[in-house]
């Protein structure tokens, strides 16, 4: 199915399954998606913006307060796109999102779109089962987030690529 011309903001979190990111950015960018991408700083602790920038075919946002590469006065905000896909998702950025915490470039970003907002979390177990981390997910899901979660797999891992653009486009083409 194609998902022609849809602009999509990933934004990246420092968990392990980060490497599996890029091959699901050449995936959407196959099926005609637009992408932009920001990280939080410590996704860097895994990946490099190199690597993501190759993949997505465009510019790693970091920092909020940095200057563009290149000024484009056609350039849209990240936050304004389609939807906005937060691959992998741990336990601290969907904490913060559930709170209204902005403290970077990310955060600010979820609460700055109108968008959907997709959480695919990527969390360990005894982390995921803590109250605090499910009274952040059903607090998000109350303001109308959708969470991707492994069915297949440990609950609170990273589902495969295939789950994950099934629910963009089920999102994106009703």
């Amino acid at each position: 199915m194609t998902l022609d011309g849809k602009r999509i903001t990933i934004g990246l979190t420092a968990c392990t399954p980060v490497d599996q990111m890029p091959a699901l950015m050449r995936e959407l960018r196959r099926r005609g998606v637009i992408l932009k991408v920001t990280v939080t700083p410590n996704t860097l602790n895994f990946i490099t913006p190199l690597v993501l920038r190759r993949a997505a075919n465009c510019a790693v946002d970091i920092d909020a307060f940095e200057e563009p590469a290149i000024w484009d006065p056609k350039h849209r905000s990240i936050a304004d796109a389609d939807l906005l896909l937060i691959a992998p998702a741990s336990a601290n950025t969907i904490g913060k999102a559930a709170n209204g915490i902005a403290d970077n470039l990310l955060t600010t970003t979820i609460l700055s779109t109108n968008a959907p907002v997709v959480f695919v979390p990527h969390i360990n177990q005894v982390m995921y089962a803590q109250k605090s981390v499910q009274r952040n997910i059903q607090t998000l899901r109350d303001d109308g987030a959708v969470f991707v979660d492994n069915t297949q797999g440990r609950l609170g891992s990273m589902p495969g690529n295939e789950v994950i653009i099934k629910a963009i486009t089920d999102i994106l083409i009703p």
